[in-house]
């Protein structure tokens, strides 16, 4: 008896987690989201943003260098996702967020540029 269970759960457990809601999602080639951040002057325009779960938002680099978005606190953090791309002037990164909590980020290459998404 304790063996079929045992192995009930064994099967049953993969199954459960694979369901469970990413803590973030690059969207790709997707419509910019209505939650926009401007990367602009070495800053991100907005610095802090409230969203819901499920939301995305959008950081469009309008600086003349390169910036990134890297999540460094929060549910992202240690996620192979977590350091966005570099992004030129006038590419834009969206993100969708699928779990509550705070997600601090910065600028790699110039850590003085920081930001927080607040997911509620």
């Amino acid at each position: 008896m304790r063996t079929a269970l045992l192995a009930a759960l064994c099967v049953a457990l993969p199954v459960s987690f694979a369901y469970a809601e990413e803590p973030i999602e690059i969207v790709e080639g997707g419509a910019a989201s209505a939650n926009a951040v401007s990367i602009e002057r070495m800053s991100f325009a907005t610095p802090e943003i409230k969203i819901k779960v499920g939301d995305s938002v959008t950081w469009t680099n309008n600086d003349d260098i390169a910036h990134n978005v890297h999540f460094r606190q929060g549910p992202a953090k240690g996620n192979p996702k977590a350091q966005g791309k570099m992004l030129s002037k006038g590419e834009t990164y969206t993100v969708k967020f699928g779990v509550a909590g705070e997600y601090s980020y910065l600028c790699t290459p110039h850590p003085m540029m920081k930001g927080k998404v607040i997911v509620e």
